[in-house]
């Protein structure tokens, strides 16, 4: 908080519209609201860093609506001025009904735009729009003239973008604006082209270099203070473990608490083996994308409401969607990254200066990943990532952009002017665009128009019909089967397999039997608590682990390790336990090893690939932190150049592609951009730096 009465003063007068609304009920600005409020107010881009419920949403709406009324008339015509981007519809909707009330006062319209939602009305556009970016997508691609007046853009949770296929659709979007607002500032349709962008963030590293990836020149306001973290750690051996941590929340004083989950099937599972057996009794829920909206935010809403309650969850609840205090959070396995587990652990005790959660592990990988966070967390370090573009994008986004179009067409070399950075570097080559063009050309999503124009062909109409053409994001739903409650007939959310009628398996937390299948329809109804149900199949995305994290395990494990940086520890198996190889015949005694690389899964296959065909060793094992290999090892440094590393990529292409986060598009490119979107995405540079002219060097077993 800021503490400087004089200070106080001079920024309460800056905000004559806004205080009242939106600061009154604190008396008080918060650190980053202190520091954000004038470069706002000045026209500034800015970025802002600082923990979870330290008034971020404020600290960028208020300046940003004081600039809106103050430059408004007193009756304002009705155009919509700013657009506020969230990750999921349920924060949408959380924001809008704490916005409610402020925007009331402020005779400021709001409305959210999202797949759950009533269309806008042309007519009477929100002066304020919350929405994702899919749907700000269909927006543009729909209703261009409604966004020409927008002169500001607040793009919230800033990390949950960045360095995903999503935050690629989002740099372009942003660059089909400032186009738009540039034609209808030369068309005399605006008497002003100006746009200001604000990116909030509660854990993120390098922000300016991050937010320059989405506009110009950020000013950065980053408010210390992550709150202390009191982790508590447990081996988890099952359900008698859990329920054993649950019955002593009583006397911790915990009444709501709120356990994350790695995979979907996991919560559903928690959540039936402990519904009876725990303090909270019927008051056990379940979130996570499996289920349908309706479903979720009816959990949602009764876990907040509730006066004791535990909910099982996936990363659906990282965000800060509005389901009450919570007294205690448990994480039931680590998640993917450091940010992921801030975001997780931040969701609880959120009026007190200290977190509190109980970390579960499962094994040995689990409990290190876990100290790993803890400790990131009390230092403020996140691991880096590297920026790269998902060409799958440049398909979404040309299909998209076709609809926007006045006529109805694009002209591929003027197009592909959208895809640079704000700087105006390009993000993708012009060749590698214009293959892009040709394939799209070739598999009829765009037939020749006038002259180099394209316009749309049978396969951008079936996209279209299929209303996946705003979105990049994979699609979980194909193929999947609709659970339906045979009571009600509204549908529960979806499996990916179909269960046999009168069999039982968890869904919601609940024993469900399977009354009856009709096409891609389960109808099924509530079973006995004791039948013996199992767990649905629940698709959960898999990603590898990171260079950075493997490294920071290796360490925590207490992983041989060799004598310098230029060396990879390399531990040999004892004589008793020697593999052995047939060549030609004859049987012989093969030394093997453990080669502990460190680098995660990736990384370890293409490493195992170039001992194989470079030093003729084989690879019995992988994982994410060693190799096991049978043969002689080299006993010179490892020499292998960038092409050799990308040959052993064009042979694992398609392996990688499921591994990494390429975007639902990813199939819609010609084979050699998928193969370079491949090794672009695993960092053949970085690759090289790790492991090139390192020597595998003998250490022994601790």
């Amino acid at each position: 908080m800021t503490s400087d009465p004089s200070h106080l003063r001079q920024l309460k007068d800056k905000l004559p519209h806004t205080w009242d609304a939106l600061f009154a009920r604190f008396g008080n600005f918060t650190e980053i609201q202190a520091q954000a409020i004038e470069p706002l107010l000045d026209g500034r881009n800015c970025v802002l860093v600082s923990a979870t419920a330290s008034g971020k949403t404020e600290a960028a709406l208020a300046p940003l609506l004081e600039r809106y009324k103050q430059s408004s008339p007193a009756k304002p015509p009705n155009r919509l001025s700013i657009l506020y981007l969230v990750p999921t519809r349920a924060l949408a909707r959380d924001l809008a009904r704490r916005l409610e009330l402020p925007l009331e006062k402020l005779a400021v319209r709001m409305q959210v735009k999202t797949g759950d939602e009533p269309a806008l009305n042309p007519s009477r556009p929100p002066e304020l729009l919350l929405t994702t970016p899919e749907s700000f997508d269909s927006l543009l691609a729909n209703r261009p003239r409604m966004a020409k007046d927008i002169g500001a853009v607040v793009i919230d949770e800033l990390h949950i973008f960045d360095q995903s296929v999503r935050g690629d659709q989002l740099r372009i979007l942003l660059n089909r604006l400032c186009r738009l607002k540039r034609y209808a500032f030369e068309r005399g349709d605006i008497a002003k082209n100006d746009l200001q962008f604000c990116a909030l963030s509660a854990t993120i590293n390098d922000p300016a270099e991050v937010a320059a990836r989405y506009f110009t020149d950020p000013f950065v306001a980053q408010a210390a203070g992550q709150r202390p973290v009191d982790a508590e750690m447990i081996a988890l051996d099952g359900a008698e473990t859990l329920a054993q941590l649950l019955a002593t929340l009583k006397q911790r004083g915990v009444r709501k608490a709120l356990a994350f989950c790695t995979r979907r099937a996991e919560c559903e599972q928690w959540a039936h083996q402990l519904r009876h057996g725990s303090p909270f009794g019927n008051h056990v829920y379940v979130h996570h994308a499996s289920l349908e909206a309706r479903v979720r935010r009816s959990a949602e809403s009764r876990f907040a409401l509730a006066e004791a309650a535990l909910c099982f969850a996936t990363s659906t609840l990282e965000l800060g969607i509005d389901i009450g205090d919570v007294d205690l959070v448990i994480l039931i396995g680590p998640p993917e990254n450091t940010s992921a587990f801030l975001q997780r652990i931040g969701r609880g005790n959120r009026r007190t200066s200290r977190t509190t959660v109980v970390c579960c592990y499962r094994n040995a990988i689990e409990r290190a990943l876990f100290q790993v966070f803890i400790r990131a967390a009390q230092l403020g370090e996140i691991e880096p990532s590297v920026a790269c573009f998902r060409p799958s994008v440049v398909v979404q986004q040309l299909c998209s952009y076709i609809k926007q179009t006045r006529f109805g067409e694009i002209d591929p070399d003027a197009a592909y002017e959208l895809f640079v950075t704000p700087q105006g570097a390009p993000l993708v080559e012009k060749r590698r665009y214009d293959q892009i063009v040709e394939h799209l050309l070739l598999k009829q999503y765009f037939v020749p128009a006038r002259g180099s124009a394209l316009k749309p062909g049978p396969a951008w109409q079936e996209l279209y019909e299929e209303l996946a053409i705003y979105t990049n994001l994979p699609d979980p739903w194909r193929g999947t089967i609709d659970v339906i409650d045979e009571m009600t007939s509204r549908k529960l959310g979806e499996v990916e397999r179909a269960v046999a009628p009168g069999a039982t398996f968890i869904f919601q937390g609940q024993a469900r039997r399977v009354t009856r299948r009709i096409g891609r329809k389960l109808f099924v109804r509530e079973a006995d608590e004791e039948a013996d149900a199992g767990a649905p199949q629940l698709r959960t995305p898999w990603r590898p682990l990171s260079y950075e994290l493997a490294q920071a395990v290796a360490i925590e494990l207490g992983l041989p390790r060799a004598g310098s940086p230029s060396e990879l520890a390399m531990v040999k198996e004892s004589e008793g336990d020697a593999g052995a190889s047939e060549d030609q015949g004859v049987v012989a005694s093969l030394p093997s090893a453990w080669v502990f690389h460190c680098a995660g899964d990736a990384w370890g296959v293409v490493l195992g690939d170039l001992l194989e065909d470079l030093y003729r060793v084989r690879v019995e094992d992988y994982s994410d932190l060693y190799l096991m290999v049978t043969g002689a090892l080299p006993a010179e440094p490892l020499r292998f150049t960038a092409e050799q590393v990308r040959a052993r990529l064009r042979r694992r292409w398609q392996q990688f592609e499921s591994w990494f986060d390429l975007g639902r598009f990813q199939s819609q490119l010609p084979l050699e951009v998928r193969r370079a979107a491949v090794i672009e995405t695993f960092n053949v540079e970085g690759f090289l730096r790790a492991f090139a002219g390192r020597k595998i060097t003998e250490v022994k077993a601790a």
